[in-house]
């Protein structure tokens, strides 16, 4: 690795920023659409509930996107460490996504009135499909956007990126309360597959932006001899620093707690009564919680560091299961503060924790860190199988007092952590 090699990739980021800033957004815009299209706090518990009255197949879903988007991650910084050109890996990665979601809406049109079982078995299925590419993704991505967006422009990157976003995925929820609302133009399961095709068409354009981005390439080289002696290397870190196990605990408990979020919705269709309109409702709310908590949560980091992030998202996490227990059958309009603290607490969690363990770690490190602290969680991905087996077993506000006691915990654990901006030698060191 020579400093002219570093300066020519530098050079190329330079040259082609506008083109990778604009194609970058058109990715991340459409990218965050698409989600909401097929938001597994909303859209798909509503889905699922309509094929099955089983709550485990909704928890099945969430720990299906937990363990997909994790798993994959430690082995995937492995095998492509050393990769020059990570962009069509991406593009696969896309690909797998956009067509998952086409098939599906395909399925559930031709099939979802006489075959739910079948219906069920195909969205389990492609969904895991989905998650694990997802989980494949999140590093490459990561590492391509840290090469085509200079380092001093990443900021306005993101920015705009998430405003517009986040502005695109409220209005998903309009449009999804606008189909699942008038039942007369969009009967079952006609609605429901027009939903997932939206997704897919927002994953092709963001799969069309992604394409035009110009990757520079870096030099680059192999730090781990093997997949056994990067997870023996990481490992290590585990057990040498406390304040890495305490970020553990903390991004555990948060994780746990929202284990419940997909039951949310079930919970306000069939203990509260809302109409099946309101599924759409309560999408925007979320994602205008998260926007909304993103300045602050941008402000707190930049000011604070990242703890106070982290421990502002044990807050908002736990208000939500707290919100949800409160609101009285007689006032169901109530329930869209409880998405909208849900979508705070995710917007929080992705900051906070990201953040904190990129300035924890050197940037030889970076990789491991990142991947080791999801990989070590994977276990807490399953809760959301427990939660809806428990569901049966026990009362909806045993399971929402709950949340709400451990997110109590949670503060209290996130408050000993500390910051590795005021403290480097808290630091993930190898």
């Amino acid at each position: 690795m020579t400093n002219t090699t570093i300066t020519q990739a530098e050079a190329e980021s330079e040259r082609f920023y506008q083109r990778n800033f604009f194609a970058g957004l058109v990715h991340g815009i459409f990218f965050q659409a698409a989600d909401a299209f097929g938001n597994i706090h909303t859209v798909l518990p509503a889905f699922v509930a309509l094929l099955t009255p089983s709550t485990i197949a909704i928890g099945l879903m969430a720990a299906v996107q937990g363990i997909g988007n994790v798993v994959p991650q430690l082995f995937t910084a492995y095998l492509l460490e050393d990769k020059p050109r990570k962009k069509p890996y991406l593009l696969g990665v896309i690909t797998t996504r956009w067509v998952s979601w086409a098939i599906l809406a395909y399925l559930t049109y031709a099939f979802g009135a006489e075959r739910p079982g079948l219906v069920l078995a195909v969205l389990i299925t492609l969904f895991s499909m989905f998650s694990i590419a997802g989980g494949m993704g999140t590093v490459v991505y990561a590492d391509i956007f840290s090469k085509a967006i200079p380092a001093q422009r990443r900021g306005r990157f993101a920015g705009w990126r998430q405003l517009l976003g986040y502005a695109l995925a409220i209005g998903a929820g309009y449009v999804v309360k606008f189909i699942l609302g008038d039942e007369m133009r969009f009967p079952y399961p006609t609605n429901y597959a027009l939903i997932f095709l939206l997704s897919a068409v927002g994953l092709l354009v963001a799969f069309t932006g992604f394409a035009l981005i110009r990757e520079p390439v870096y030099p680059t080289k192999r730090v781990s001899r093997s997949v056994r002696d990067l997870l023996k290397r990481a490992w290590g870190l585990a057990g040498q620093n406390a304040n890495f196990r305490r970020l553990l605990w903390a991004r555990g408990l948060t994780t746990a707690v929202l284990a419940l979020a997909p039951f949310y919705v079930v919970y306000a269709r069939n203990e509260i009564g809302v109409e099946a309109g309101a599924v759409g409702l309560y999408l925007s709310a979320q994602m205008a919680g998260g926007a909304v908590s993103n300045l602050l949560w941008g402000w707190l980091g930049d000011r604070f560091g990242n703890k106070s992030v982290i421990v502002g998202t044990a807050v908002t996490g736990g208000l939500t299961p707290l919100l949800a227990l409160l609101v009285p059958s007689t006032t169901p309009g109530l329930f869209l503060p409880v998405f909208a603290f849900l979508g705070a607490t995710i917007s929080g969690m992705r900051l906070g924790y990201s953040n904190f363990i990129l300035e924890m770690a050197s940037v030889d490190l970076r990789p491991t860190c990142v991947a080791l602290q999801n990989t070590l969680l994977t276990p807490v991905s399953l809760l959301p199988l427990a939660a809806g087996a428990l569901i049966g077993a026990v009362s909806y506000p045993i399971l929402l007092s709950g949340g709400a006691l451990l997110m109590a915990i949670n503060t209290i654990v996130a408050i000993f952590l500390i910051e590795p901006r005021h403290y480097p030698e808290s630091g993930c060191l190898d």
